[in-house]
Formats: structure tokens, sequence, C-alpha cells
């Protein structure tokens, strides 16, 4: 009898460590940019991707972007992307903070800003919150590799740099 609760509680053991690793270990994101550009997490495996999940009731994530688009300047060219993940409310209000983004940081090729509320937006990432980033970084694989909530600490660029040229 023993033997029998052993072997069942490896069996649930094991099913649910595989079931864990999989919505975790590969997140799922699909959506587009407000020009209307596709972006799917799937199509960026072979890169690194930070995602950013920000908002404009966000002082510190408004604070964050420009400084997102103008470190990509450094990693030209390389297998890097940022997927920064606006959860506004309205449309009008990340279109509005989008102009503003435009003149104090240009735009750049390596960076895509989708809309979370968007009828095409899927992602796996549930609820967050909407006051305070969520960063995510994912590697070369789409697994993610650090997760954090809060200030982006610039130690992160080191993570990303061992990701992006190992």
């Amino acid at each position: 009898m023993f033997k029998r609760w052993i072997a069942l509680f490896l069996l649930l053991a094991a099913s649910l460590a595989a079931a864990a690793q999989t919505p975790a270990a590969r997140p799922m994101l699909v959506g587009r940019t407000m020009q209307q550009a596709a972006v799917d997490l799937q199509q960026l495996r072979g890169k690194v991707v930070l995602l950013f999940f920000w908002s404009t009731d966000c002082p510190v994530c408004l604070d964050k972007l420009p400084e997102l688009r103008r470190n990509l300047d450094g990693w030209r060219g390389k297998d890097f992307v940022i997927v920064a993940v606006s959860q506004d409310r309205s449309a009008a209000d990340l279109k509005a903070y989008e102009q503003v983004l435009d003149r104090v940081a240009p735009p750049h090729a390596q960076m895509k800003i989708v809309w979370r509320r968007d009828t095409a937006h899927r992602d796996s990432f549930g609820e967050l919150p909407l006051n305070v980033p969520t960063t995510v970084v994912l590697d070369r694989d789409g697994k993610v590799a650090k997760q954090l909530r809060g200030r982006v600490p610039s130690e992160l660029w080191d993570d990303i740099a061992e990701l992006v040229l190992n």
C-alpha cells in the first residue's frame, strides 16, 4: 500500500512539474502596434526579448520608456528586441504618449509598442499592476530568463548582454 502511495505521489509530482513548466517556460504574446504591425513572440525566437509592461498612469514607466529607446542605439543590429506592452485603458492615452515619446526619443526598429487591450492582443501573463512596471526578459528560446516588478535596475543590462552576446 505504501509503495502505491509513493508511486502515485511521484506520478502526480511529475505531471504537476511538467504542467508548471509549459506556460511559464515559453510565454505567449501576439498583438499589433498602433501602426498595425504584427508582433508575435514566436516570431522573435532566436532573439533576446525584453517585455516591458507599463501604463501612462505609472510615472516610473513614463520615465523609463525614453531611456529604453535610447539604450537601443547600443544594441543596433544585435539579436535583441524590446516589446513595450501598454496596459492603458484607452488607445487615445497610448497614442498621445507615443507622440510625446517620439519627440523625446526617436522611434527605433528594435522596439515595438503594443496595446494590451487591443482586440487582436493575446498573452499568457495574466493580471499585472497598472501603476508599476513589470519587466520580463526572454532568452533566445523564448523562455523566461528574468522577471521583476518596479524600476528596471541598471544591472539588468548586464544580464541582457550576457544573453545576447553568448
